[in-house]
């Protein structure tokens, strides 16, 4: 299996989605077209796959670490927001983003697959960590699930405007720690003065 997503990487990242083939895949892997079509019913749900292995190590490496429940919700929510930086500036994923956005209109199916599983898988995680801290009363939440699409957004769509309408490096340029400290303080105290005590709601 890691030798196909690899391969798949590559053929991606060379070719782009649209000059992909399963065939060139299948060569690059040194595997039958039908070892591919046994795993993925077709070209999207591997470029999905790819995807999600790059998000899935991220995941293991933030949402398995047992302390993010207990630390600080500032703290917590920074290293989460950074850990979206880090995906998004990564060379391999920011051309991956870029191949999917260029071919939306031709292949909507592909963004489509993306949006339903990919981005779900993370804001999933990040509902599950919402719902616990909920209750243990550190939020008051009253809707986790919206709450983890608010926060992606918040911190994703400089990203994600830099990687489809700027030029490339533009992501680069962006100062992230400051974008990321304004994401966080905004999430937890929003626009308006609060007296000290209150809790979080959506």
């Amino acid at each position: 299996m890691d030798v196909l997503i690899h391969a798949a990487t590559r053929i991606f990242l060379e070719k782009g989605y649209g000059f992909a083939s399963i065939d060139k895949i299948a060569n690059e892997a040194g595997i039958s077209t039908r070892t591919i079509y046994q795993r993925f019913k077709n070209k999207a749900e591997l470029m999905v796959a790819v995807v999600n292995r790059l998000m899935d190590r991220d995941m293991a490496q933030m949402f398995g670490r047992q302390e993010i429940d207990h630390m600080e919700p500032a703290a917590a929510l920074t290293l989460i927001a950074q850990t979206i930086v880090n995906r998004f500036c990564d060379s391999d994923s920011a051309a991956l983003i870029r191949i999917i956005a260029t071919e939306a209109q031709r292949f909507p199916e592909l963004t489509a697959q993306v949006r339903r599983t990919t981005r779900k898988r993370f804001e999933n995680q990040l509902s599950a960590y919402f719902k616990r801290q909920t209750e243990r009363r550190v939020f008051a939440l009253a809707d986790p699930d919206g709450a983890a699409s608010l926060f992606f957004h918040l911190v994703a769509a400089e990203m994600q405007d830099c990687l489809i309408y700027e030029a490339e490096g533009a992501i680069a340029k962006v100062d992230w720690p400051r974008h990321i400290k304004g994401a966080v303080h905004l999430f937890l105290y929003g626009a308006t003065p609060r007296p000290r005590g209150k809790g979080i709601s959506t």
